[in-house]
C-alpha cells in the first residue's frame, strides 16, 4: 500500500489550527477569575461524609474548568458551626467556600438560635438533590429490623446505645422522631463524624447509628439499614422502610441537600464561575458512573435551586419541631 503524504501547505495549515486550539483552551482557561489560585472548600463531617464524597468526585473536573487548585478542609465541630463561622469570616474573593448540608445548618439556627444565618453567605450552587438519614446497624447485629427494635424498646427491654453527628443536625432530629414514635429513648449517645460511626459499629461498640442512607450501599460498611428519613424507599434499597411506611405522619419525613456557599459579599461572577465549574464536573462520565456507584444523587444547580431548597427545608422543621 503506498504511504500517504501530507502536502506540505496542508501539514502546516494543521498545525496552525493546532496551536490555534490550543491557545483557545489556555484562554478558557485563563479567562477564569480563579485561574491560577488555590480554593480552601470547608466541609464539617470528615472524610467518608456525605459532603467530602461528593466534594470530592467533583474536585478534578472543577480544577480543570477553573484552572486552579481545590483544597477539601475539614472543620469538625456539632453542627458545623466552626465551619460556618470559618466561612462567614472569610474573604469574599471565592477563595474559601463551604460545603454543607442545608439540614444541617437550619436544624441548628432553628433549634439553637443561633444569630448567623446561613442565608447571610452568597449561595454558589446545589450540588445534589435530596438524600435521606438512615437508622443503622451492624450486619451481625442482633437487631434484624425496626419493628423488632420498636417492640424490644417498648416493652422496655432495650436501650440501646446510639451514635449520630449531633444533637441539634438533622441527625438528633430524626433520633427524637423515633425515640417519640417508641416512646422510650435511646440509651447512651455520643456525636462522631459519619466514618467513626462507622467503626464504632464495626467494632461492635455502639449498637445503632445515623448515617445519609448511601452508605449503606458501600459493602465494606457492613451495615444494616433498619429505616430511613426520606417519604420514598431507596431504589437500591427496597427492603428498608421509611418513615411513612410506619405509623408515623408524612410530614415527618425529610431528606438533606449538599450546597455550596462562599462567604457575604463575594461577587456574582465568581460565585457564577465555580457554579459552572462544579456542572462541568458533574457531566463528565466518570463522575456520573461513580457517583451512582456510590448512591450519592449528584445534581449541580443554580443557587436559586439552593434557596428554594432551603426555604422547604425550613418549612419541613417547623413542621417537625412544633408542638
Amino acid at each position: 500500500m503506498a504511504e500517504l503524504r501530507c502536502p506540505r501547505r496542508h501539514a502546516g495549515a494543521v498545525l496552525a489550527a493546532a496551536i490555534l486550539l490550543g491557545l483557545s483552551a489556555g484562554a478558557a482557561v485563563a479567562q477564569s477569575p480563579l485561574a491560577g489560585k488555590t480554593i480552601t472548600v470547608v466541609e464539617p463531617f470528615g472524610p467518608g461524609s456525605l459532603t467530602e464524597k461528593v466534594m470530592t468526585l467533583l474536585k478534578p473536573g472543577m480544577e480543570q474548568a477553573l484552572g486552579a487548585r481545590i483544597v477539601i478542609e475539614t472543620q469538625r465541630s456539632p453542627e458545623g458551626t466552626t465551619a460556618f463561622e470559618h466561612v462567614a469570616r472569610a474573604k469574599p474573593d471565592g477563595l474559601t467556600l463551604l460545603a454543607i448540608t442545608d439540614a444541617t445548618r437550619l436544624f441548628y439556627e432553628r433549634l439553637s438560635g443561633s444569630a448567623t444565618k446561613l442565608e447571610s453567605l452568597r449561595p454558589v450552587a446545589k450540588l445534589t438533590d435530596g438524600v435521606s438519614l438512615a437508622l443503622v446497624t451492624s450486619a451481625t447485629s442482633p437487631i434484624k429490623d425496626y419493628q423488632a427494635l420498636f417492640k424490644q424498646m417498648r416493652d422496655g427491654k432495650t436501650h440501646p446505645t446510639l451514635t449520630l453527628y449531633g444533637a441539634s443536625s438533622p441527625a438528633g432530629v430524626f433520633a427524637a422522631i423515633l425515640e417519640d414514635d417508641i416512646g422510650q429513648r435511646f440509651g447512651q449517645r455520643s456525636y462522631q463524624v459519619d466514618q467513626e460511626i462507622i467503626e464504632l459499629l464495626q467494632g461492635g461498640r455502639v449498637e445503632l447509628g445515623v448515617l445519609p442512607t448511601p452508605a449503606l450501599l458501600n459493602p465494606v460498611n457492613k451495615l444494616r439499614g433498619l429505616l430511613t428519613s426520606g417519604a420514598r424507599r431507596h431504589p437500591a434499597l427496597p427492603d428498608v422502610p421509611t418513615l411513612v411506611d410506619g405509623s408515623l405522619k408524612r410530614k415527618l419525613s425529610f431528606t438533606v441537600a449538599v450546597g455550596l456557599f462562599g462567604p457575604p459579599g463575594m461577587p456574582a461572577e465568581l460565585a457564577y464561575a465555580v457554579r459552572k465549574a462544579a456542572q462541568t464536573a458533574a457531566k463528565s462520565k466518570d463522575v456520573k458512573a461513580a457517583a451512582e456507584a456510590a448512591g450519592l444523587p449528584i445534581a449541580v444547580n443554580n443557587a436559586t435551586v439552593l434557596r428554594e431548597t432551603m426555604t422547604r427545608t425550613h418549612r419541613v422543621i417547623r413542621d417537625l419541631i412544633a408542638p
